[in-house]
């Protein structure tokens, strides 16, 4: 009988790209507030269009040169600290709150995610994820980054339950979905954010989203009792 569900948060239960976002809006409004001639708007479309042409490692380096300011490391480095530490403006992925006010009425539950702790606190403290589940693990701070088993055989022993009646949600079929056949559990893949071209290893269940896991461990249920 499954009673704990294990549940991976960025491009699972939200869109992790707006954190990105967020980040960047944090950061423009600084350079501009640095440079007043600057316009903070267009300061954060050229950091999305630098992201989407290649990728976060020189955003913030693109920023500072076109914003006239030699984009050395510790110039770079503070606006790196200042995304970190910013209050992100996130929301759940439609539905998302009311498949886990659904599940929580039958399930023990606990979330755990990958990243510096001080990031993933902000991000679950602007979902409201803590009155949403029982536990909140972040992984880097137990030294178990995905898919390392320890974290989520830590969330089972929180949680009370044992392997065998655990569900491990997420994402990342290689990450997440790894993880659970490390530790001997189901596993649902959800089929939002950025991973959605990783295919290895195969989830027991795959949904288009989060909203679709109540209907997965339904089905379960009356297939074990039927």
């Amino acid at each position: 009988m499954i009673r704990a569900l294990l549940i991976d948060m960025d491009d699972t239960l939200y869109d992790e790209r707006n954190y990105v976002l967020s980040g960047f809006r944090a950061v423009a409004a600084e350079i501009a507030r640095r440079v007043p001639t600057l316009d903070a708007a267009t300061l954060h479309a050229d950091m999305v269009a630098e992201l989407d042409a290649n990728g976060r490692g020189q955003v913030f380096d693109a920023a500072l040169t076109r914003a006239g300011i030699e984009p050395i490391a510790s110039r770079v480095a503070e606006l790196v600290d200042l995304y970190r530490a910013h209050t992100p403006d996130l929301a759940l992925w439609p539905g998302v709150s009311e498949a886990l006010a659904d599940l929580a009425r039958e399930y023990r539950m606990a979330i755990l995610t990958d990243g510096l702790g001080a990031m993933q606190r902000n991000k679950t403290a602007a979902l409201g994820l803590a009155d949403r589940v029982d536990v909140i693990l972040y992984c880097w701070e137990h030294d178990a980054r995905k898919p390392d088993p320890s974290c989520y055989l830590q969330a089972l022993r929180m949680l009370d339950a044992g392997a065998e009646e655990a569900v491990v949600i997420g994402d990342r079929p290689d990450h997440d979905i790894a993880a659970a056949a490390a530790i001997g559990s189901r596993s649902i893949r959800v089929r939002t954010g950025r991973h959605t071209a990783v295919e290895e290893p195969v989830a027991d269940a795959t949904v288009a989203d989060f909203t679709q896991v109540p209907a997965v461990l339904r089905s379960w249920r009356l297939g074990a009792t039927g």
